[in-house]
């Protein structure tokens, strides 16, 4: 698998991050939980800012065990298709608004 970029996103909670400034594929996310509870990460194809949690519909959610937990996830080639911006949450649960603890952790390998 050949991508262009990576992305670190370090204590992923409900404050959002951008995985992309734009239009992009996504080939792969890995995420990694040390909290004490499962994670719920968010992923919506829509800038951080233009999210509401608990109201905006994410476009899928990973769930990551406690404790150590690591959720690798590969797209077939394209990729999953972003058309405006990517933005990933993680939260307490699966399209809530409360966001999760420190150590939840998440790597994006983008085209």
């Amino acid at each position: 698998m050949q991508f262009i970029a990576t992305s670190h996103f370090r204590n992923l909670n409900d404050t959002g991050q951008n995985i992309s400034n734009g239009i992009c594929n996504i080939l792969k996310f890995v995420v990694v939980n040390t909290t004490a509870a499962t994670a719920f990460v968010q992923i919506f194809n829509a800038a951080a800012a233009n999210v509401v949690l608990g109201t905006t519909v994410p476009m899928f959610v990973i769930v990551v065990p406690i404790t150590t937990g690591v959720v690798d996830m590969e797209f077939d080639s394209p990729g999953l298709y972003i058309t405006t911006r990517c933005s990933a949450f993680s939260t307490t649960t699966a399209e809530g608004s409360t966001g999760s603890a420190s150590g939840v952790f998440l790597q994006a390998a983008i085209n």
